[in-house]
C-alpha cells in the first residue's frame, strides 16, 4: 500500500524515496502549533458533529456512515494499492465540499499533483465534489487571552484567479503510473543527480549518500565557491581548485574575490585596511557578546502575538571587561517568558559598549524590537541596546576576510571549527532546530523528560555559540 506521501517524495527525488523509506526521519517543524491545524479549522467551521477517520480505515468507515452525519474530519480512503487523506469534507446534497489547510499566513504555491491526486481517487470511488477550499491562516490576527477560532483562517476556493475545483480538474494525476515506475525500479536504477531539493532549506540528510566523492573535498575545492551558478560547469570541465576559477564562469562578487585570493596566497585572504576598520566599532569596553534562541509560532498563543511572530526563550552572553575577563550569563525560560528574558537582559547586560553577535541584525537586533513592541515600558532602554549591535558575520560575508577552512560555510559552528579546537560534534544539543524541540518538550512537559537536564543542555549549547563569538572576535584580531 502507497500513500500520497510516498508518491510526492518519490517525484521529488526517486533516491530520496528509496532511501528514506526504511529510516524514519525525525523532522521539526519549522512553525509551531500545538494543536492540529485541522481540528483548528474544523473549530473555525464551527462543526460539532462529525465523522472522524483514524490511521488504517477502509473506505467502509466512510460509506458506512456519508447518511449518518453532514462532516467528516481526516477520513482515508484507498483504491489501486493507493492511500490518502482528506482533511475535512463536508456534505451538500449528493456531492461534497473539500477543506485543506495550508501552513502559512498565505499562500505562496500548492502542490497540484496532491490535491489533483485526491480528486482522482474520490472520483474512481463515486465520490462527486462540488467545491474545494484552501484554508490559510490570517496575518492580521492578534491572539487576545484565548484563541479566536473565527479570527484565525482566511478560507478561499481560488488560486491566481482561477478556481480551485477547475485548476486541479485541468489535468488528470496518474498516480497508478507512479505507483508502476516505483515498483519497477530500485535505488540502483538512479544515478545521482542535483536539484533544488538536495539544499532545498538545509541539505538533504542522503546527500553525501548520493555524492560521496563529496565527503572528503578539499576545502579549497572549486565546488566551495559561494553564489555561483558555474561551479558544478567548472568542476565537470577539470577546474578542481579555487585557485584556477575561470574568470569568465564567476559571477565576480567580493566573496568569490576572497576565496579565490585565499587560495592563491596559501590559504588566507585578508583586506587588513577594512578588518581594521570594522575592528574599530570593538574598540570600547566592555564587549558583550551573545546568542538568542527562539521559537516561532504559526498559531499564536500568547497575548500580543499575531501568526509567525517569534518567542525567544534563551539567551547566552559573555561580556569582556576592560581587564580582560570574562563573565558569563545565561536565561532560559518557559511558556509566555518574554517579560522575564526582557528583564534578566536588562539586569545583566552591560549598559554601554557593543554588543557582538552573528547575522545580528536579521536575528537578534530584530528580535529586540520585537520585544520592545511588546513592552514599551521598556522600548528605550531596549533600543539602547539594539542599537549597540556589531554583526560578526560581516568580515566574512563582505569578502574582508577568507580562510579556505571556512569552505563555503559561514555558519557561526564553522568559524568556531576553524578558530579554536572547539566543536558542537560531544553536546548533547548540537544544532539550532534541536534547541527548539527540546525546547518544545520542556514547555509542553508532561512529566515524561528531564526538565533540569535539558535545560542544562540548552544552556551548554546556547553558551558555546557566545563563547565562539568571543573566539572569532580575538581569532580576528590577530589577523591584522
Amino acid at each position: 500500500m502507497y500513500h500520497i506521501s510516498d508518491l510526492k517524495r518519490f517525484n521529488r527525488c526517486p533516491r530520496y524515496y528509496f532511501l528514506s523509506r526504511d529510516n524514519e526521519i525525525d523532522n521539526v517543524q519549522y512553525l509551531r502549533s500545538d494543536e492540529s491545524i485541522i481540528e483548528l479549522l474544523a473549530k473555525h467551521l464551527h462543526i460539532e458533529d462529525y465523522l472522524k477517520g483514524s490511521v488504517g480505515d477502509k473506505n467502509d468507515i466512510f460509506f458506512n456512515n456519508v447518511n449518518n452525519y453532514e462532516w467528516f474530519l481526516k477520513i482515508r480512503f484507498e483504491i489501486d494499492d493507493f492511500r490518502i487523506k482528506i482533511p475535512i469534507m463536508h456534505k451538500c446534497g449528493n456531492s461534497f465540499d473539500l477543506y485543506f489547510a495550508y501552513h502559512n499566513t498565505q499562500i505562496k504555491e500548492l502542490d497540484l499533483y496532491y490535491y489533483r491526486c485526491n480528486l482522482e481517487v474520490l472520483r474512481k470511488l463515486g465520490i462527486e465534489v462540488n467545491e474545494i477550499y484552501v484554508a490559510y491562516i490570517n496575518p492580521e490576527y492578534v491572539f487576545d487571552d484565548e484563541l479566536n477560532y473565527d479570527e484565525l483562517f482566511y478560507i478561499t476556493n481560488h488560486y491566481k484567479g482561477r478556481r480551485l475545483i477547475d485548476l486541479f480538474d485541468d489535468e488528470i494525476a496518474d498516480y497508478k503510473e507512479t505507483i508502476k515506475h516505483i515498483e519497477g525500479t530500485n535505488l540502483n536504477s538512479y544515478v545521482p543527480k542535483k536539484n533544488r531539493y538536495c539544499h532545498f532549506r538545509s541539505i538533504c540528510p542522503y546527500y553525501y549518500e548520493c555524492f560521496k566523492d563529496e565527503i572528503n573535498l578539499p576545502v579549497n575545492s572549486i565546488l566551495t565557491l559561494v553564489s555561483s551558478q558555474n561551479k558544478e560547469k567548472m568542476y565537470e570541465s577539470g577546474i578542481k581548485y579555487l585557485r584556477d576559477a575561470n574568470p569568465e564562469l564567476l559571477e565576480g562578487n567580493q566573496i568569490q574575490y576572497a576565496q579565490i585570493m585565499a587560495d592563491r596566497l596559501g590559504g588566507l585572504f585578508v583586506d587588513k585596511f577594512n578588518l581594521k576598520k570594522f575592528l574599530n566599532k570593538l574598540q570600547d569596553r566592555p564587549i558583550s557578546f551573545i546568542d538568542f534562541e527562539w521559537d516561532t509560532y504559526l498559531v499564536p498563543k500568547y497575548n500580543g502575538m499575531s501568526p509567525l511572530d517569534v518567542l525567544p526563550f534563551e539567551y547566552a552572553l559573555y561580556i569582556l571587561d576592560e581587564n580582560d575577563e570574562l563573565k558569563h550569563y545565561t536565561f532560559v525560560g518557559n511558556g509566555d517568558c518574554r517579560r522575564d528574558f526582557v528583564e534578566a537582559l536588562l539586569k545583566q547586560i552591560p549598559p554601554s559598549g557593543p554588543i557582538v553577535a552573528y547575522n545580528a541584525l536579521g536575528a537578534e537586533v530584530r528580535r529586540i524590537r520585537e520585544l520592545a513592541s511588546y513592552f514599551p515600558e521598556y522600548r528605550i532602554e531596549l533600543e539602547n541596546i539594539a542599537n549597540r549591535f556589531v554583526d560578526l558575520a560581516m568580515p566574512f560575508i563582505e569578502g574582508i576576510i577568507y580562510d579556505v577552512r571556512i569552505a563555503g560555510n559561514f555558519s557561526l559552528k564553522r568559524l568556531v571549527d576553524v578558530v579554536s579546537d572547539l566543536n558542537y560534534k560531544n553536546l548533547s544539543i548540537n544544532d539550532g532546530i534541536e534547541a527548539v524541540k527540546k525546547w518544545r518538550e520542556i514547555d509542553l512537559n508532561n512529566g515524561e523528560i528531564n526538565e533540569e537536564e535539558v535545560i542544562n543542555n540548552l544552556i551548554e549549547y546556547c553558551s558555546l555559540d557566545a563563547y565562539g563569538l568571543y573566539l572569532v572576535y580575538k581569532w580576528l584580531i590577530k589577523q591584522i
